[in-house]
Formats: structure tokens, C-alpha cells, sequence
């Protein structure tokens, strides 16, 4: 059952987020990105190859940094 999105204490914890962090919510919750995303993982895409995926980042906005 998903939360009533209406209803501003659904939201306290996002307070204090900053815009990249607004970004993300927004993209998590896009079906059509959550769509692409599991397809590029189905080709075997991890997360080093979407760093180098420019059309899939300049689609959706984002940003992708790497983790050493």
C-alpha cells in the first residue's frame, strides 16, 4: 500500500533536502526511468558502464559519480 501523497507529513523527511536530493526522488519514483534502468541492467550495465552511457544521463538529467 503505497502513502498518500497529499499528505504533507509524508514529506517531512525531505525537509532539509537540497535539489540533487529532490532530483533523485523524483527519478526513483519515474517509471519510465525505473523502466530504462532495469533494462540497461538486464544487458549486464553496472554502474561503472552508466558512467559512460552520456545519452542515458543527458535524458534524464543526472549525474553519475563513481565510488572508488
Amino acid at each position: 500500500m503505497q502513502g498518500d501523497w497529499t499528505n504533507p507529513a509524508a514529506y517531512v523527511h525531505m525537509r532539509d533536502y537540497e535539489s540533487p536530493e529532490f532530483a533523485a526522488e523524483y527519478l526513483i519514483r519515474n517509471d519510465a526511468f525505473i523502466v530504462e534502468c532495469c533494462q540497461l541492467a538486464s544487458l549486464g550495465a553496472n554502474t561503472k558502464d552508466l558512467l559512460g552511457q552520456s545519452d542515458f544521463a543527458a535524458r534524464w538529467g543526472a549525474r553519475f559519480h563513481s565510488h572508488r
